[in-house]
């Protein structure tokens, strides 16, 4: 599970850099562009953040939760708050990069590796989050609980892959061989030769 949500990310955040590099200058996007950076493809949605409450709420609902474990699920969902998903921060002004001078680029490309940089070592520190959570909940829910949540959890991430095929690629959004001009993006990956 944690290697497809690394995959989501790393994808989320290719396209979001495709997006700052190539999007401000298109016309309006049509079949084989990318969309603007911090806009998702066409069909796709950022999930909803829920609060703890709202969370406690859910999985009550789902998993027949007891009094005595809705209020632990709480305490625990309170303490992971903001620990378990990449947050999208405000994205930065959408500029040309054809226009820009060499000098403009290499800055411009320097602070988008080191945001990259920042968001992978962020997908680090979720992905020990999680694991961390879903031990914490396992003392908390009875077996038939945590076999359903694990099961959700699976089926929860095998959706956001689908639609990250339909976004990037399985739904016609990128032109064969990739986002770039020779196909593939730059480094390889990503419908490009030698890609993942």
């Amino acid at each position: 599970m944690f290697f497809c949500m690394k995959k989501f990310f790393l994808l989320t955040v290719a396209g979001l850099m495709a997006g700052a590099l190539c999007a401000s200058a298109q016309p309006p996007m049509g079949m084989g562009q990318m969309p603007p950076m911090g806009q998702m493809p066409e069909g796709m949605e950022m999930p909803k953040i829920l609060t703890p409450e709202e969370k406690t709420a859910e999985m009550t609902q789902k998993y027949n939760l007891t009094d005595e474990q809705q209020a632990a699920v709480l305490e625990l969902n309170k303490k992971y708050d903001g620990k378990l998903e990449l947050r999208m921060e405000q994205q930065t002004e959408q500029r040309d990069f054809r226009k820009m001078t060499d000098a403009e680029r290499e800055q411009f490309m320097n602070e988008m590796m080191s945001r990259m940089n920042e968001m992978q070592e962020k997908q680090a520190e979720i992905e020990k989050n999680q694991k961390a959570y879903e031990n914490d909940l396992s003392s908390i829910l009875d077996k038939k609980q945590l076999r359903k949540y694990r099961t959700d959890q699976r089926r929860a991430e095998a959706e956001r892959q689908q639609a990250m095929q339909r976004g990037f690629g399985g739904g016609g959004m990128m032109p064969p061989g990739g986002g770039f001009p020779g196909g593939g993006f730059p480094g390889g990956g990503f419908g490009g030769p030698g890609g993942f």
